[in-house]
């Protein structure tokens, strides 16, 4: 039947008693469910549930679309070509539709996508302006996003600086609220903390049950966390037919109006988040203004059973932002759940086990920045003026520093990796030149005494004082020196010993390494040794001994491996070896990816287990001294050969162990682990996490994430860690340095023990779960360091030697003298006179001349703080994480767990 020249109004009218009339004709004629003008007919579920919702919170509320394309750095593609994508597919023809249609409203969920497209196009600039300050984007907060457990808390701090900071200079004090990490199922503990003193609000994930809650940081700092299960919801809906995608939305009401939207007389709202990735079918994407005008012309709803027709008030679909759904939502809703705590990274292979090189580059970044801020800090104090601050080095160094983010592998992933891998050297690199250059120019400035000798200047770039093993590369003329006596500047004699040493013809000391123990290093500060000749002393070493005895300890060396280890002090002894021995390297096949679609970090397993004891040969005699012993032993294991340095301490209670795999078959599935198998029945473990620590099975999310992840948090493992790993005993506890980001501490081989065995994920060669992307198969040979010590459980020797260990003291040697030279011999350019406060960053003010000083505290309790500094504080000042001012101080006080920033001025 046709009316041509009808009006639309008139056909729909006419379609109404069309349909009226088969149903008074056919009363068992079921309808099909469709879109009937402003009459929607539907199944009897789909008319209860419309019918329950017009009558509920939300029928005079809206439903607010908030619109982006997900985006890693690259993954889709390698980097460029996804720059370009960006650009043509979406940025651009988004900046279209904000242009032609005053209703459409967008997110971008990173700053460094914002920078990358003004880049190119930097005649956009004014546009970005405007929209920004008509509430019409979003912008993410951060500059990535991470894999928060791979990074240090600066590293994580500086996320805000180069996204909330820099958004908020650039583009006229544009403040966001939300910060957008949809794609990796982890979090970290102190997140939320760091977020809320950066000035975000907001975080938005996925992969994690749907709804809406407060996650809250130890210190008590929460952030409103939004979820819609998985990123792809929407998106999923708006691909089905309109009878299902109408069902879906009605049943994803029931949570808004039953859980949340509460205040009586609030404007009231649901969440719809259009959050898809530009390879995806864009057919549901170009359905979605298209469903929305059905949806919104809804006013009659029609049971196509029963004819039944009754008027509703649905919630009208608007666009928005992420910050106008959170912001609503804080109105209509009087409280929201909380949860608390880490949620363990279950793609953690994907970077260090995955990704060794980079990932160890990365590492040593997050110490050396930190580092060279620190140092180039103590230069400015010593100057007295900022002029040769070298800003535009490190915020070069930063930003490449924080570049990777999660999208490793992929198509191209061999691209995209190197990428990766490159930016992370590249700040390595300068930070080091950094430090350098600047403990060049405060060594030089020393008043030493030539009458001394020859002068090596040590800086403890740390927070607290040390007594730690020093490394100096030392070099002389033909003829100088056959052997070194080592003086401290007052004159008290130190052990030394020399390594890697090359000899001149006559037999004199062309260069080598030595090595001595610096005691009482001052906390931020300097200390000055001095090197003299003295004649060849006599080989005092010894044969090998199965048996190391110091003050300290006793280790008992069998072929393969460490019998046992005892803690002479505490009469305690360390190992277990009744499965492994203690330093043992095993492999076993570890079929996985990277990151994907499973609930749980993916297990390897015992086909082609092998072990280096299962190969047992003896430890050689390397070097004997003063100042430490270490054995050697190289041994064949599946697919490699391990290569393993124990270095006993004995002047500090330290145990060092070098591994080395070498000869590596680059085979893909296959991983190793280093074993340090613990005679702790029923011992807490726990691990660095960014400005904090977490012990197991105490402090992640309670229960399981939920959406796919079924797995408790608390027994997800292995776990991203930061400098160390510990466990505690009844009496005792062991600390474990490690240089990589991955480590376990359950037995995973069949039959499993029940007590603990810290085990450092040296390598994993898996491949990446795009189609198209890179097998890690990680060619080469690889190197890794680790160090141990015993203590007493609850000491802060845990936090403070596990940080020690990776943080070695830099050295100058023999620096020239400048005339005008004052620095006395010993000095602490900053300190802080508890134990429980950590400084974490001293850096030159982003603002003005003035120093930042960034701390943390350790404990559950209130810590108030004294700070002691080369020159004199005028005025101390509280900031935010990124350096906005809040409020003058007399004291420093820090709540429990909390980080804190603040500006000194002189």
């Amino acid at each position: 039947m046709c009316y041509l020249g009808a009006s639309s109004q008139t056909k729909s009218h006419m379609k109404k008693i069309f349909i009226l009339m088969i149903l008074c004709v056919f009363p068992n004629f079921i309808l099909k469910a469709q879109f009937a003008g402003n009459t929607y007919i539907c199944d009897q579920e789909s008319f209860h549930l419309l019918k329950d919702l017009s009558n509920s919170s939300l029928k005079d509320g809206d439903i607010y679309v908030f619109t982006t394309t997900h985006q890693d750095l690259a993954w889709l593609n390698h980097i460029d070509a996804c720059i370009a994508d960006r650009d043509t597919l979406w940025l651009t023809p988004f900046l279209k539709r904000l242009g032609e249609d005053p209703t459409f409203k967008m997110d971008i969920e990173q700053t460094s996508i914002l920078k990358e497209y003004i880049h190119r196009h930097p005649d956009t600039y004014p546009l970005f302006v405007k929209y920004m300050k008509e509430g019409r984007i979003c912008v993410g907060g951060t500059f990535i996003q991470p894999y928060e457990e791979m990074y240090s808390g600066e590293s994580l701090a500086r996320q805000f600086y180069l996204g909330t900071r820099w958004l908020k200079k650039n583009f006229n004090g544009y403040q966001t609220s939300s910060y957008f990490n949809v794609d990796v199922p982890g979090r970290t503990l102190q997140m939320p903390q760091i977020m809320s003193k950066a000035g975000i609000e907001n975080l938005v994930i996925s992969r994690h049950e749907r709804g809406l809650f407060y996650w809250e940081s130890p210190d008590g700092s929460k952030v409103r966390t939004y979820t819609p299960g998985h990123y792809i919801y929407f998106y999923n809906v708006l691909g089905k037919d309109d009878t299902t995608a109408v069902k879906e939305m009605a049943k994803e009401a029931i949570l808004w109006y039953t859980k949340y939207n509460d205040v009586k007389k609030s404007k009231t709202v649901m969440p719809a988040m259009l959050n898809y990735e530009l390879s995806w079918d864009m057919k549901p994407v170009r359905n979605c203004p298209v469903f929305i005008e059905k949806w919104n012309n809804v006013r009659y709803i029609m049971n196509g059973k029963t004819g039944e027709r009754v008027k509703v008030s649905l919630p009208q679909f608007k666009f928005a932002t992420a910050d106008d759904f959170f912001e609503t939502l804080d109105h209509s809703t009087s409280a929201l759940p909380i949860t608390h705590g880490e949620r363990p990274n279950v793609w953690l292979y994907i970077h260090g086990p995955s990704h060794e090189k980079a990932l160890t580059a990365s590492r040593e970044g997050d110490v050396w920045l930190p580092a060279a801020e620190k140092i180039s800090s103590f230069s400015t104090m010593v100057r007295q003026s900022f002029e040769m601050y070298p800003t535009d080095d490190l915020n070069e160094a930063w930003e490449a520093k924080i570049y990777p983010d999660h999208g490793w592998g992929g198509n191209g992933g061999i691209m995209t990796d190197n990428a990766f891998r490159r930016k992370y050297e590249f700040a390595l690199s300068k930070a080091r030149q950094i430090v350098d250059r600047q403990a060049g120019f405060l060594a030089s400035s020393i008043k030493t005494s030539g009458q001394k000798g020859r002068s090596i200047i040590l800086f403890n770039n740390l927070s607290f004082s040390r007594t730690v093993p020093a490394v100096v590369e030392v070099a002389f003329e033909q003829g100088y020196a056959y052997d070194l006596q080592i003086k401290d500047y007052q004159g008290k004699a130190v052990n030394s010993q020399l390594s890697e040493i090359v000899y001149y013809q006559d037999g004199s000391i062309e260069k080598a390494n030595l090595h001595f123990t610096a005691d009482n290093m001052p906390a931020m500060g300097l200390k000055t040794y001095y090197l003299n000749p003295t004649q060849k002393q006599e080989d005092k070493s010894g044969p090998a001994v199965d048996l190391i005895e110091n003050s300290h300890y006793r280790i008992e060396l069998v072929n393969g491996g460490i019998k046992q280890i005892y803690d002479k002090s505490m009469g305690c002894p360390l190992l277990n070896t009744e499965k492994f021995l203690g330093g043992e390297v095993i492999t076993m096949r570890s079929v996985g990816n990277g990151a994907g679609e499973f609930d749980a970090v993916q297990q390897p397993d015992m086909e082609g287990f092998d072990k280096t004891s299962n190969h047992a040969v003896p430890w050689k005699v390397e070097e004997d001294g003063p100042v430490y012993t270490s054995y050697k032993m190289r041994t064949p294991i599946r697919n490699a050969v391990i290569e393993q340095t124990l270095r006993v301490y004995h002047q500090v209670k330290k145990i060092d162990m070098d591994v080395d795999l070498l000869n590596w078959d680059a085979v893909l599935y296959r991983e190793y682990r280093l074993m340090w198998p613990l005679a702790f029945q029923r011992s807490s473990v726990s691990y660095e996490v960014p400005f904090g620590a977490l012990t197991v099975g105490k402090d992640e999310m309670p229960g399981a994430a939920g959406e796919r992840y079924y797995v408790e948090n608390s027994k997800q493992r292995p776990r991203g860690i930061g400098n160390w790993l510990s466990a505690a005993g009844e009496k005792c506890a062991v600390t474990l340095s490690s240089s990589v980001a991955v480590a376990d501490y359950i037995d995973p081989t069949d039959q499993p023990v029940d007590y603990t065995i810290l085990q450092p994920i040296l390598l994993a060669s898996r491949k990446s779960c795009h189609p198209l992307g890179n097998d890690f198969i990680q060619p080469g040979d690889h190197s890794y360091h680790f160090s141990l010590t015993s203590h007493e459980v609850n000491s802060p020797l845990r936090e403070e030697f596990g940080t020690s260990s990776n943080e070695p003291l830099v050295a100058v040697y023999n620096p020239i003298q400048y005339g005008k030279a004052f620095l006395p011999e010993e000095v602490s350019f900053v300190s802080v006179d508890n134990p429980n406060v950590k400084v974490t960053a001293i850096k030159k003010c982003e603002d003005d001349n003035s120093l930042i000083v960034r701390m943390y505290n350790c404990s559950n309790k209130e810590e108030t703080v004294h700070l002691r500094m080369f020159v004199e504080p005028k005025e101390i000042i509280h900031t935010n994480l990124i350096e906005e001012e809040l409020s003058s101080v007399q004291e420093i006080i820090l709540g429990k767990y909390a980080i804190e920033t603040y500006k000194i001025k002189f």
